[in-house]
């Protein structure tokens, strides 16, 4: 059945479906719940889901919210979910639930946009995105941010399919607002979805002054409930705030180099291709893969006219992100951009679709050629170490330490030991960086030497925790460690951490 807009053009109503009709997806979600827990405590947590962590731990909600006033819902959440149970698995939990609901919904906005079989398609290339998995499997925000965005643009989509003759009912967009404000309140770059949505709104209802000024008052609301969180965001993206300064540090602002770079790795985890010649040669042609089934989506414009709105919802938040990364905080990464990835793999499956029926061959040819990307990142994601080694390092002390030990703890943060240590030994917070600076590690001997004089000298035996022991900073420490300590045993980890068991040079001649 088809339904006439004047300003959209022709539309498709969905169809109930047979008794089985929500079979695929169902069987779909499954899998992706499988995929989403598969080995979800196998690694410890890394630093920022730590923070995550301390922040949600906070004595009460009111706490909680003003320590996290910028993005509070997730922390929230997380405290009220920490109340129940305080293993890996179970916090990652929260965001394994948020990312599941995100499978079906990018379905159902992927089903009104263009169809069906490309809602279950989109569904698939979400649920097997390497990078989506990763934040899926950790104590942050992200699964949660991507599955509110998608409700909010899944509203206006119903607002915007609103029969001609009809306007969009206050519950949807006062649905669309709720979900908008949420996800804002989740991460604040969630704001730049505003931008399409209201292009859009103002293009299907430009000639409907009551569906404009409604929508006028439901935005004016979404700012002011925001306002708590208006200004720290604000003063975040400042270019000469702290974080804005912190950011400069680890991130470059985005160059014709590494403008795309995210479409990549929003299918393939980064660490992939990192010492990988052919796998770096391989991902850029994937690359190219992509961008090749986001054009053949877009050509598919007269026979879908809603799929458009994808493009909106995809290019242009990341715009004013970019021109943000320019002249200020530098966010051109992909779990900040993150979640504007499904409105890309709902391009992606209405392109696919298109070769399907007018080139089979090379559907299948590109099919196999996804297979073999996803398979490849998928097993780099689930088999190698992608966080840090603090769960690992503190099982070695804990499995062999002794009554009388202490620990120097090299990194220059305690949030793990609060998370994971349960042992009796002293403990000792001597940071291997320069007064605790994330970018300057120590390094020539004399500040080794500085930094070893300060261990506690009066334990029988010490175990030190060295936060990045790289073969240049092995060969200067272990022979300045040598002339106070008896190095009895050493480990070392995938992430480059190492552990010393140190005894003092007279115990040992004693023994």
């Amino acid at each position: 059945m088809m339904t006439k807009n004047t300003t959209f053009g022709t539309f498709r109503k969905e169809s109930a479906g047979g008794r089985y009709a929500w079979l695929p997806i169902a069987i779909i979600m499954a899998i992706s719940a499988v995929l989403f827990t598969f080995r979800l405590g196998a690694e410890g947590v890394w630093i920022d889901e730590l923070f995550s962590i301390q922040d949600a731990s906070l004595d009460s909600l009111w706490e909680v919210y003003r320590k996290s006033q910028l993005r509070p819902l997730y922390y929230i959440l997380l405290s009220f979910w920490m109340r129940f149970g305080q293993s890996d698995v179970w916090l990652r939990s929260l965001s394994v639930i948020f990312s599941v609901i995100s499978v079906f919904l990018i379905y159902r906005l992927g089903r009104r946009l263009a169809g069906k079989t490309e809602g279950l398609i989109a569904a698939v290339l979400l649920m097997t995105s390497p990078l989506f998995i990763n934040h899926t499997q950790e104590i942050r925000m992200y699964g949660l941010s991507l599955c509110l965005g998608l409700a909010g643009s899944l509203f206006l989509a119903e607002a915007l399919l609103t029969e001609s003759s009809d306007k969009p009912s206050q519950k949807t967009l006062g649905g669309w607002a709720l979900f908008r404000l949420l996800a804002m309140c989740t991460v604040p770059l969630n704001v730049m979805l505003l931008l399409p949505d209201t292009l859009l709104i103002f293009l299907r209802f430009r000639r409907e002054r009551s569906v404009l000024l409604s929508f006028a008052k439901w935005l004016v609301l979404v700012f002011i409930l925001w306002t708590p969180a208006l200004l720290p965001a604000f003063q975040n993206v400042v270019g000469s705030s702290d974080y804005a300064q912190e950011r400069a540090k680890f991130a470059e602002a985005p160059g014709i180099n590494n403008l795309v770079y995210p479409l990549k790795f929003w299918m393939v985890y980064p660490f992939v291709v990192k010492g990988r010649p052919v796998a770096h040669i391989f991902y850029k042609l994937f690359t190219l893969l992509i961008a090749g089934l986001v054009g053949a989506g877009l050509i598919r414009r007269r026979q879908l006219p809603a799929l458009p709105w994808a493009s909106a919802w995809f290019i242009l938040p990341i715009v004013p992100i970019i021109v943000l990364s320019l002249v200020a905080a530098r966010l051109w990464e992909p779990r900040y951009v993150l979640f504007v990835s499904p409105y890309l793999f709902i391009l992606m499956a209405a392109g696919f679709t298109r070769l399907w029926r007018d080139w089979k061959k090379a559907a299948v040819v590109i099919t196999v050629i996804y297979a073999i990307g996803m398979g490849g990142a998928l097993a780099d994601y689930y088999t190698a170490q992608n966080r840090a080694d603090y769960k690992f390092n503190i099982e070695t002390i804990e499995q062999y330490e002794e009554p009388g030990d202490a620990v120097v703890w090299g990194y220059p943060w305690k949030n793990a030991l609060d998370h994971y240590y349960d042992g009796s030994s002293d403990i000792f917070l001597i940071s291997e960086r320069k007064d605790d600076a994330p970018t300057e590690t120590i390094s020539t001997p004399e500040e080794i030497e500085q930094w070893v004089n300060k261990f506690p000298s009066q334990p029988s035996r010490t175990w030190l925790v060295v936060e990045k022991f790289k073969s240049e900073l092995a060969e200067e420490l272990e022979p300045i460690l040598s002339k106070t300590y008896n190095i009895e045993e050493r480990f070392d980890y995938n992430h480059n951490s190492a552990i010393f068991l140190l005894t003092p040079l007279e115990t040992a001649s004693k023994n």
